[in-house]
């Protein structure tokens, strides 16, 4: 799902992440987070800024190489094995299914090389907020263009994981790579939850960036920029999903007439019954109303469908309310 950033409280590891532990690569040390490694520290130590500054800036880039190697592993074993799969996938499925995901891919190995080079011997030292701010134009395009896909993703996956034999292909390709055991669509959506993430880390990183450091200025227009970059890829894939939503609307009126209603429209505000009284004939109809314009339909007896009877662009009309007395036998009656 989609939260409001200010909804959310991020925990930089103040609890073990059993999955983590369990699902890390084999011989690796065990992850050892903040909250644990202060169980160690005096309290001295534990008020140190410079200290949690460090392990905070630590943490943000395993974060990273964690979800990079998720993307990298969707890469190089599904993906790479549907297109070897002529018989199961075609290429229109692909492409509804991981979209630009190799592109993201190659943004975030990218980006998190930058981070890397940011750092400092002496890690609190270090300045990494300025390589948010480098990025935030690829973060819009490259998320904006995900996000939108991503319910056709979902979808897409939904329909195949219903048959047996791509169930069994999906998860033959987790076991083959050595995934974590979540299921391909928990893979599809990390993208979807890291963009809305940095916020959240940024935000962290800055509390503990005393305002003498010469990266807390740079942090904070980081917050900021991050902010903003989740809400617009949040914006567009809302926009995108109404657009989708108009699309299919339109698709089940009957006789429809004119232009698309998509020309001039991006969402629906409301919708629900009127009569419409035209040269003293009283007719009971369907209205949508639109930005830009009012479409009603009529029911079809029967069938339960709705025909398409004509529409009002309310950029050329006025509407005047009457009377209740006016001699119209209606309540709240309107003129347009």
């Amino acid at each position: 799902g989609w939260f409001p950033a200010d909804s959310v409280r991020l925990r930089i590891s103040q609890e073990v992440d059993e999955q983590d532990v369990r699902h890390q690569d084999k011989g690796s040390p065990r992850r050892i987070t903040i909250m644990q490694r202060m169980s160690t520290m005096s309290g001295k130590q534990r008020l140190n800024p410079e200290w949690v500054r460090q392990k905070v800036i630590e943490e943000i880039i395993n974060y990273e190489e964690g979800y990079v190697k998720n993307l990298k592993d969707v890469i190089e074993g599904p993906l790479k094995e549907a297109r070897l799969r002529k018989d199961l996938f075609n290429d229109n499925q692909i492409e509804r299914l991981f979209n630009n995901i190799e592109e993201l891919f190659e943004f975030q190995v990218q980006f998190l090389e930058s981070l890397k080079n940011r750092l400092k011997t002496i890690v609190h030292k270090s300045e990494i907020g300025d390589t948010f701010t480098e990025y935030q134009d690829k973060f819009v395009d490259i998320y904006s263009r995900y996000c939108n896909n991503h319910s056709s993703a979902l979808a897409e996956y939904t329909i195949l994981n219903q048959h047996m034999i791509y169930t069994i292909f999906f998860e033959s390709c987790r076991l083959l790579k050595d995934m974590e055991s979540i299921p391909l669509d928990g893979y599809l959506l990390k993208p979807v939850q890291r963009i809305c993430q940095y916020q959240l880390q940024l935000k962290e990183l800055l509390k503990y960036t005393t305002s003498t450091h010469p990266d807390h200025a740079k942090v904070k227009d980081a917050e900021c920029i991050m902010s903003k970059v989740a809400s617009t890829v949040n914006e567009r894939k809302r926009r995108t999903e109404n657009i989708n939503k108009l699309a299919q609307w339109q698709s089940t009126i009957e006789d429809w007439r004119g232009e698309d209603i998509l020309v001039k429209s991006s969402i629906m505000i409301h919708s629900g019954s009127l009569y419409k009284i035209s040269a003293g004939n009283k007719q009971l109809r369907r209205f949508f109303l639109f930005d830009k314009q009012l479409v009603y339909c009529r029911k079809v007896l029967g069938s339960g469908k709705l025909q398409y009877k004509g529409r009002i662009n309310l950029d050329q009309c006025q509407t005047v309310n009457l009377d209740d007395n006016s001699g119209i036998l209606f309540f709240n009656p309107f003129f347009m």
